[in-house]
């Protein structure tokens, strides 16, 4: 208490000194309460069936920071595998090296969030280090049990990308041009008689050194309130690189298509010779 009388800090500094002192002790805390209820847990076991193999130490995340903990692993006789009972008793996995609360708290600021930099650059500040990177994040929300988020079958919503690359030509630059990526997205259509119209329509250009299905997925988020785990996404485009790189990124909620435009390029080239070439 006398140092921080006497080291003159301002109230941030005390504030920031005195939580990270807190997150030391109830980090040791934790660990020590994990020790010991993996030292009962080995008195308490049936000797005849979990062999003590050994102890292994792992290092946990968690709100207070890493946790260090020794625990015990044996020798299931039954299944022939070797299990950790600390695990299957707090059903979590350690070997996972992450907590349960930290990783619903950073599911739940990616979700609530605008973006999952933000979360992580949130988390960050919440714990006082860059415990995970916004890439983790986001496949933590991916990996997530559906039953966190609102029903599929209630509120499921479509979004439509169209995308395409425009060559732009720069004048005074020693490069000739760039291929600006530029990206529309709607929510379907309505007729309206002869006229039909695109419902919500917006555009994106990217202009981040981000990749562009990580700054388009921003751009939803903040847009139309994209959820990746309830809304599915259909992209359309010319089967470019960068354009079909979409399913690797957004993986199983995400349907890619050829346009219309290249379907019929591709027919075309395909039957230029044939002699019924007009009528397919």
């Amino acid at each position: 208490m006398q140092q921080f009388i006497t080291d003159g800090q301002t109230l941030k500094e005390l504030e920031a000194e005195l939580f990270s002192m807190l997150q030391k002790t109830y980090g040791e805390m934790f660990q020590q309460v994990l020790e010991r209820l993996d030292e009962e847990l080995a008195k308490q076991r049936d000797k005849k069936r979990y062999y003590l193999k050994d102890k292994r130490t792992v290092r946990i995340q968690t709100l207070f920071g890493e946790v260090e903990i020794r625990r015990n692993d044996y020798l299931d006789r039954e299944k022939g595998a070797y299990t950790c009972l600390l695990d299957h008793f707090l059903g979590f996995d350690g070997a996972k090296g992450m907590g349960p609360l930290l990783e619903e708290t950073a599911i739940d600021l990616a979700v609530t969030g605008p973006s999952y930099r933000q979360a992580a650059e949130a988390l960050k500040k919440m714990v006082g280090y860059a415990v995970m990177s916004h890439e983790t994040i986001r496949q933590l929300v991916l990996q997530a049990t559906v039953d966190r988020h609102r029903p599929m079958e209630m509120e499921r919503q479509v979004l439509f990308v169209e995308a395409d690359g425009l060559y732009v030509k720069r004048q005074r630059s020693r490069r000739r041009g760039k291929e600006e990526k530029i990206l529309a997205v709607h929510q379907g259509w309505k007729v309206n008689g002869q006229r039909i119209s695109l419902v919500g329509k917006r555009h994106y250009v990217h202009e981040t050194k981000e990749p562009v299905w990580e700054g388009l997925e921003t751009f939803l988020i903040e847009e139309y309130g994209y959820d990746p785990m309830r809304d599915w996404v259909v992209v359309n485009g010319d089967g470019a690189e960068w354009i079909t790189a979409c399913r690797e990124y957004f993986g199983k909620r995400v349907f890619f298509q050829l346009d219309r435009f290249h379907v019929a390029r591709e027919i075309r080239e395909c039957f230029q010779n044939h002699p019924r070439y007009r009528i397919i």
